[in-house]
C-alpha cells in the first residue's frame, strides 16, 4: 500500500482523469493503433491527466516462467532481444507513452511486472518509472492517490480535494455479465475513497453510486462515489495468432479494448462526476 498526492494548480473548472492500463506490449495480440488513438486523447485533452494502471508489458521470459509460449512473442522482437526482453519491452512502451509523460499523475505495478521483478534481478517497475522525465509517483500494486486543487484567485487553500482508490486488480473468472461490476465492488469493499478503479481482468466499467453523509456543520451532503474497471490493449482472437486468453473460452470472453477516463466538474458546492468507457475505434 502507498499513499501518493498532488496540488493542481488550474483556472479550469473541469478535469478528465484518464485511467491506462493492461498494454502487455510484446504480447502478438497487443493493440499498438488504440494505444497510441488513447495516447493522443490525452496529449490534446488540456484538462487531461492520467494514471498508469500497470500491466505495460508481457514481461513472460523463457528463465523459468510456466507462461512462456514463442508463438505469443510480438513478431518485432529478435532472437536477441531475449537476453534482456523485459527492458526492451519497456523501452518501446514507454516511447509510445512519452508524449503524455508530463501528464502523467502516477504508476502502478501489474502481475506482469510484479511476477519478473520477484524471479529475477531487475526491478523493471522501478525501470519504467525513472524513464519519465516528471518522475510520477509509484502507488506499487495498491495505493491511494489525493489530488488537491486550487482554482480561485487570492487564496492558498486547497479548494477541493478527490480522494481515488487504485488497485491493478484481482480475479477474471467470472462467467456471468455482471460479474466485473461485482468483482469491483468486492475489491475496493473495506477502502473508502471518491473514486475506486481497478484493472487487470480487461474489462470496461462504470458504477456511480450517491452516498448522503453530513457536513461538519449539520447539513446533510450528497457525494458522489465511482468504481470503474479500466479496459485494456490486448486483443482476445487476431486472426493467425494464439493468445493464452482464448484458453479461457466463455470466461474471459473478448476483451474491451480502450480506456476509462473520470469528467470531473468544479463548481461551488464541491465536485460532480462520472467514469465513461472510451471503446478503441480502431479496428
Amino acid at each position: 500500500m502507498e499513499i501518493g498526492k498532488r496540488i493542481l494548480e488550474t483556472k479550469q473548472k473541469e478535469l478528465n482523469i484518464y485511467f491506462l492500463g493492461d498494454m502487455h506490449l510484446g504480447n502478438c495480440n497487443f493493440d499498438e493503433k488504440s494505444l497510441k488513438e488513447s495516447v493522443e486523447i490525452v496529449k490534446n485533452d488540456p484538462n487531461g491527466y492520467w494514471f498508469g494502471m500497470g500491466d505495460y508489458i508481457e514481461a513472460i521470459t523463457y528463465l523459468g516462467d510456466k507462461r512462456f509460449d514463442p508463438i505469443t512473442i510480438a513478431k518485432n522482437f529478435k532472437i536477441r532481444d531475449l537476453k534482456d526482453l523485459p527492458r526492451k519491452q519497456m523501452q518501446e512502451i514507454y516511447q509510445m507513452l512519452e508524449p503524455i509523460d508530463e501528464k502523467c499523475l502516477a504508476l502502478l505495478v501489474g502481475n506482469h511486472e510484479e511476477a519478473y521483478i520477484k524471479y529475477n534481478t531487475s526491478d523493471i517497475y522501478d525501470i519504467f518509472q525513472n524513464m519519465f522525465k516528471s518522475k510520477p509517483q509509484k502507488l506499487g500494486y495498491v495505493g491511494f492517490y489525493v489530488l488537491g486543487i486550487k482554482n480561485r484567485k487570492g487564496t492558498n487553500k486547497v479548494n477541493y480535494t478527490i480522494k481515488f482508490s487504485l488497485n491493478h486488480g484481482t480475479g477474471g473468472g467470472g462467467y456471468l455479465e455482471g460479474y466485473p461490476t461485482n468483482l469491483v465492488h468486492k475489491v475496493f469493499k473495506y477502502t473508502y475513497a471518491d473514486i475506486n478503479v481497478m484493472g487487470h481482468i480487461h474489462k470496461l466499467v462504470e458504477d456511480k453510486k450517491e452516498i448522503t453523509t453530513v457536513t461538519s456543520s449539520g447539513l446533510l451532503q450528497r457525494k458522489p462515489r465511482l468504481w470503474g474497471v479500466s479496459g485494456c490493449f490486448l486483443r482476445t482472437y487476431v486472426e493467425g495468432n494464439t493468445n493464452y486468453f482464448e484458453h479461457r473460452a466463455g470466461i474471459g470472453g473478448e476483451s474491451d479494448v480502450g480506456m476509462l477516463v473520470a469528467r470531473l466538474k468544479l463548481h461551488s458546492e464541491g465536485w460532480s462526476g462520472k467514469l465513461e468507457k472510451i471503446y478503441s475505434k480502431t479496428r
